[in-house]
């Protein structure tokens, strides 16, 4: 599994940093980190788009390749810093690689609350539209006081601190799972409506090749009918017409039967007188 971490700090010496360096070398059994450097991203600006430069699609590349992403946010103003916003500007402008991404969460700050109102605005900026990140509900880990929380080799000194990171890492880890397992389900049903919708388009064209071959099937009787219809016609009118010759023949050899009687009886009145 790869992990990318995001540090929202820009800062030399930063206390996120720190953290997020922890995190990378205490629980390499877990799955493999990378972080990502975002100290070269200008200030998000759309007359000056920036998508295509190597330093944007170096990053969304690296988080595309990954399994889960890890951001550290310090609070600045109640809120995340203007860094770390024009990072997550640029990579949903119009590029989007954190979309259905699992995301965790942390923070450190030099007072008690431990960056928690910057991390309740960053996952509403990672659940916006446009980016469109799973954020991995709970679990938050804010680590206050940071200045007293890290010994000379950067390491957290407080034991129920780093147990307790410990099982938000083990969580996210199952979380980042269960994303997975999700997203092949979601592909094998994708797969089988694809299927489906290709036997119904298959099954549609069948159908119509039936009816185009009812349709010439219907036709052809039609015109063979037709002709037959013709044929029959035409012959009953060389019946009819037979017929009436033979009448008039008929009719005119009668006439002249008669006319050859009248004849014969001419001569016999004339021999008789």
């Amino acid at each position: 599994m790869k992990f990318v971490g995001i540090v929202g700090s820009i800062a030399e010496d930063s206390y996120n940093l720190k953290l997020m360096k922890f995190i990378a070398k205490h629980y390499q059994d877990l799955a493999d980190f990378e972080i990502l450097d975002i100290k070269n991203v200008p200030i998000f600006c759309e007359d000056r788009d920036i998508t295509d430069t190597e330093v944007i699609q170096n990053l969304k590349r690296k988080i595309e390749a990954a399994d889960g992403v890890i951001i550290a946010t310090p609070e600045h103003n109640h809120t995340i810093t203007a860094a770390l916003k024009s990072v997550l500007e640029w990579l949903s402008y119009k590029i989007h690689p954190l979309e259905e991404k699992p995301v965790m969460i942390v923070g450190a700050s030099y007072f008690t609350q431990g960056s928690s109102r910057a991390q309740l605005d960053l996952r509403e900026i990672l659940e916006a539209p446009g980016v469109g990140a799973i954020v991995m509900p709970g679990n938050e880990f804010l680590l206050g006081n940071a200045k007293e929380a890290f010994d000379d080799q950067g390491d957290l000194m407080d034991e129920g601190t780093v147990t307790f990171l410990t099982s938000v890492m083990k969580k996210f880890v199952r979380w980042v799972n269960v994303i997975n397992v999700m997203d092949l389900i979601q592909l094998a049903d994708d797969k089988k409506e694809d299927e489906a919708e290709a036997d119904t388009v298959a099954s549609a064209s069948v159908t119509e090749e039936e009816d185009d071959s009812v349709d010439t099937n219907a036709s052809a009787f039609v015109e063979e009918s037709d002709e037959e219809e013709v044929d029959a016609n035409a012959s009953a009118s060389t019946t009819d017409e037979q017929t009436d010759d033979e009448v008039d023949t008929d009719a005119s050899a009668s006439v002249q039967d008669d006319a050859d009687d009248n004849d014969a009886d001419t001569g016999a009145s004339a021999s008789v007188n």
